[in-house]
């Protein structure tokens, strides 16, 4: 029996991608502005009918162009920013949101805090003498490394004995206490545990146990919290073949968790809150290439113009990514093939034994979920330039929201040019 096809998985704005390529050389990413919108939606719409006063975070990180952040920013969503350029994006597009640092260095935090718009999260208790020097805030979170993880694969999970990220639970409440005896008057917790988790059971469960760590903490300190941050892991399918995460699932999941909990520990209801950023844009986007060389060697190379500086996912993570040869039927003609980029390295491959239409020089290849991390993930190794991004905005219209790189952009910040 064949495994069902995932229509998000495959899903494809194919005339608004050949217009594109008439008009833009490749490779170039690009959005569909309405996808984006409807995935903003149904997030927000599907917490919020369990949790009304449900805050979502848009992590910046996922995908930073502006046009894209003013978009989703303009669906309620708030920033989880991580460095000092997202926070200074965050700001100049006029949002709010949490700032989650990790190994954070004072000129970082004096930066973010100057913004005046971030609920600031500490990545652990040793970073509180260098808030007490600097300035105490008067609201302050602490991510908690809770002890369990899940993730789309091993490098993708935050939490446990070997993740460099969050209060490990035995300081938990020393964290809180030191926090309070230095003068912060409002408190959160946040935790972030994985990434690319398609399970829906496994959010209850760290919902579950963060609040039941929030209340050991009101137990022993005797404060509440203000808000509580579940972070981000809402996984996405890459294969054809994976379902999608069932999100009112993952709600009413969470729902049960806080009703559960909240009596049981004596805690106040905090404000949820919850940091997506690839469930929001990673199949609202694609990178577009041609084929330019074809080569018949022990197997067969399918070169294109884009490589792993555009996508590094493939080449970091091994992942997996949908293809599609645009204009080829997909029942049609098949052939074993690897699509390949133009880098000096040998993961500079996008996909190998791939399965597809049988692919000739000029075809264009479309890669799914690229979305998120993706561009934002880019680099300039071997010195090829990073590509242009396009938007398919509402009314169809396409809009270059970035341009490409150029030589002299790549050496613009040295004392010599082009």
């Amino acid at each position: 029996m064949a495994a069902r096809i995932n229509p998000n998985v495959v899903y494809l704005p194919a005339r608004a991608i050949q217009r594109a390529a008439r008009r833009f050389p490749t490779p170039f990413f690009i959005y569909e502005e309405s996808r984006i919108r409807a995935n903003c939606r149904e997030f927000r719409d599907t917490f919020q009918r369990y949790f009304p006063t449900f805050a979502p975070l848009n992590a910046v990180k996922a995908n930073t162009n502006p046009e894209i952040l003013r978009i989703i920013f303009s669906e309620g969503f708030g920033a989880d920013a991580s460095s000092e350029a997202e926070a200074w994006i965050t700001r100049r597009l006029g949002a709010t949101g949490m700032y989650t640092g990790n190994y954070t260095t004072a000129e970082e935090f004096r930066f973010v805090m100057r913004q005046g718009v971030f609920k600031l999260n500490l990545d652990d208790i040793s970073m509180l003498p260098t808030i007490r020097k600097i300035g105490v805030p008067e609201f302050l979170s602490f991510r908690i490394n809770p002890g369990i993880s899940r993730g789309g694969m091993k490098s993708l999970y935050f939490a446990g004995p070997d993740a460099k990220y969050g209060v490990h639970v035995r300081d938990a409440v020393e964290a809180y206490r030191r926090a309070k005896a230095m003068g912060v008057r409002r408190f959160g917790i946040h935790v972030m545990t994985g990434s690319n988790v398609l399970g829906e059971s496994y959010f209850e469960a760290v919902a579950s146990k963060l609040l039941e760590i929030a209340g050991t903490i009101k137990a022993a300190v005797g404060i509440d919290f203000e808000c509580l941050n579940i972070g981000g892991g809402f996984g996405v399918p890459y294969r054809p073949e994976e379902k999608r995460l069932d999100l009112d699932k993952v709600a009413r999941g969470i729902r049960q968790a806080f009703d559960r909990q909240c009596p049981r520990y004596n805690l106040r209801e905090p404000v949820l809150m919850a940091e997506p950023g690839r469930w929001i844009m990673a199949d609202a986007g694609w990178l577009v290439g041609r084929v330019h060389v074809i080569k018949h060697s022990y197997k067969t190379f399918v070169g294109i113009d884009a490589g792993m500086n555009d996508l590094p996912r493939p080449a970091i993570y091994d992942a997996y990514h949908h293809i599609t040869v645009l204009g080829k039927p997909a029942r049609g003609r098949k052939e074993t093939v690897n699509v390949v980029g133009r880098l000096c390295e040998n993961n500079d491959q996008f996909a190998k034994d791939r399965s597809l239409p049988v692919v000739a020089v000029g075809d264009l290849i479309a890669i799914h979920n690229a979305g998120a991390h993706a561009y934002a993930m880019g680099h300039n190794y071997n010195n090829r330039l990073r590509s242009a991004e396009i938007m398919i905005a509402r009314s169809g219209t396409l809009k270059k929201i970035r341009r490409a790189e150029t030589i002299r952009d790549l050496f613009r910040t040295t004392d010599l040019t082009p």
